[in-house]
């Protein structure tokens, strides 16, 4: 894997098995990863065709997974731990019409934003890891919006990509029955895959928002 952030986009470059919930999103294996940063004033007519578009102008060919959000690329959260690299840009403006009426407290804010959540995992995931880790990673951004006093579980343009690394070496690695590279079976909140999700995306989301003032 190999990232790195071009024309206020975060790209991730390799060999992916991967879900994600953005816009051209799905069930794939891609090559590419992105994270692209828009304007504020953002409101095309076709987001699909944009993001298209978009991954053309970085020179990423199909198939790839891309996400788009109006959270400058400064503020990007980058989060290890062991085999788990979690990519996280937070902004919550747009805040989502679901409310909890027991926090009182509403902060107002300004700036527009998007939570967007890329996990990548250097172990390979079951189907069912993959999806379970969209559950974990919204749980805790929820749960990081609700600690920071916010009254929403999200904004409405929220997204995750959940990815682990596939390719000829990693299979080989799977096959040679070696206990580092041994499948990941489920994500939840449990599980030490859950556990480690759920660390690294309170962690992001709460880094993220400070940074922004929110």
């Amino acid at each position: 894997m190999r990232y790195y952030v071009k024309d206020s986009t975060l790209v991730i470059e390799g060999d992916f098995e991967a879900v994600s919930t953005g816009l051209n999103g799905g069930r794939s294996r891609v090559k590419d990863l992105f994270n692209k940063q828009v304007p504020r004033t953002f409101n095309p007519t076709d987001p699909g065709k944009f993001v298209e578009e978009a991954a053309l102008e970085l020179g990423i060919r199909e198939p790839y997974f891309g996400l788009l959000t109006a959270v400058n690329m400064e503020y990007l959260q980058v989060i290890e731990d062991d085999y788990l690299t979690v990519f996280l840009t937070a902004g919550v403006s747009n805040g989502s019409e679901f409310r909890i009426e027991k926090v009182e407290k509403v902060e107002k804010v300004e700036k527009i934003g998007t939570i967007n959540i890329i996990l990548i995992s250097r172990k390979k995931l079951s189907e069912t890891a993959l999806l379970g880790a969209i559950i974990t990673a919204t749980e805790a951004k929820s749960l990081a919006l609700l600690e920071k006093g916010h009254t929403f579980l999200g904004t409405n343009t929220d997204a995750v990509i959940v990815a682990y690394e596939a390719g000829p070496e990693r299979e080989s690695e799977m096959d040679s029955g070696s206990e580092g590279r041994q499948e990941l079976a489920y994500a939840g909140s449990s599980t030490d895959f859950g556990k480690k999700i759920t660390k690294a995306v309170i962690k992001g989301v709460k880094a993220g928002l400070e940074l922004r003032g929110e």
